[in-house]
Formats: C-alpha cells, sequence, structure tokens
C-alpha cells in the first residue's frame, strides 16, 4: 500500500480545517480487494505511517504498538459512519459550543465535532469535508475496529472515547483511515 501524501485531505487538515485532531492515513491499495483482510492490512500500514509521522493529532512524536491478533472488525455502512447526530443542538449550536455528553462508541461525527478541546467546526463543515474525503459513497466499504489491539486507544480510554474506521472505495482503490483517541 501507498500512502496518497498529495491527496487533497492533506492540503485541507493543514490549512482549513487544523483543529481537527484526528488521524488520516489515506493509501492506494495495489492488490486485489479481499474485504475486511485488506482493510486489516490497511489499519496496520496506516499504524506504521503514523509511526513515522513527527506530529500525529495532538500527539507527538507517537511511536504504536499493534497486536495483529487482537484486531477485530464489524461492518457498517458509508451512511452509519456519516450518520450526524439526531439531536438538533447539534445541528443548530454555534461553532465552538460544547456537548458533554459522550456517547459510546464514539460515533465519527462526535469525534469530529466534539473532541476534548473543541473545534470551531459546525455540522456543514463535516458534510463538506467528508464530501472531499469520499466521493464516491455509493462505492465504498466500512469497518469500525476494535481498540483492544494498540496502546494508541490509551489516552481515549481515559475519558473521552476512541474510534477507529477504516473505509474502502472501491471506484478508485483507496483507504481511508481515520483513528481517534483524546484525553482531557
Amino acid at each position: 500500500m501507498l500512502e496518497l501524501k498529495e491527496h487533497k485531505i492533506y492540503e485541507l487538515l493543514n490549512h482549513t480545517y487544523k483543529a481537527i485532531p484526528l488521524d488520516y492515513v489515506i493509501l492506494l491499495s495495489e492488490e486485489e480487494y479481499a474485504g475486511v483482510k485488506t482493510h486489516k492490512k490497511a489499519v496496520i500500514e496506516a499504524f506504521n505511517i503514523l509511526n513515522e509521522r513527527t506530529v500525529v493529532g495532538n500527539h507527538y512524536n507517537l511511536k504504536v504498538n499493534v497486536e495483529e491478533d487482537k484486531m477485530s472488525a464489524s461492518f457498517c455502512t458509508i451512511e452509519e459512519l456519516l450518520q450526524l447526530s439526531k439531536d438538533d443542538y447539534y445541528n443548530s449550536r454555534p461553532a465552538g459550543n460544547r456537548c458533554f455528553g459522550i456517547p459510546q462508541p464514539i460515533p465519527y461525527w462526535y469525534a469530529f465535532l466534539e473532541p476534548p478541546y473543541g473545534v470551531p467546526y459546525i455540522t456543514s463543515d463535516f458534510i463538506k469535508f467528508n464530501d472531499v474525503l469520499f466521493p464516491f459513497k455509493e462505492d465504498t466499504e466500512v469497518y469500525r475496529w476494535n481498540d483492544d489491539f494498540s496502546d494508541y486507544f490509551d489516552d481515549g480510554k481515559e475519558w473521552w472515547g476512541t474510534g477507529l474506521w477504516s473505509a474502502y472505495d472501491k471506484k478508485t482503490g483507496i483507504f481511508v483511515i481515520i483513528g481517534a483517541s483524546q484525553t482531557d
């Protein structure tokens, strides 16, 4: 697998959405797709890439271990991944106002909009960002991963929560790995 370092999402993360403390890795798969097995390879490669980055989310010089035999995933639809809160508060709140009820397991929208230190983004930012990240939603297969296979998740287990999703776009051969693990 090859990291797509020039992917537009990295530009957005470095300029427009700098406050998002989630970890994103974009990979091009050069092998035949084999469902969850290929997702697992992509997640492992993403963690190897995160280990090489100087700054990851709010972590500096992150070095995490992965125990492959403890990895498990459950299928979810792209609609479930991108589903927003049904609470009207999130659809009408001013940027910066925070909610303190932490849903478990944390959904992706919550990881994006409600990190421990807050972000200046609102629901429309989440939608715009993910329209770039997932241009062919109908061709995307998603898995949510457990949080017992790596010390990456230790911070999030203290308080805020954890999340790890792998999404594969069958049309482009691109994997998107999204990691969330923060504490206060």
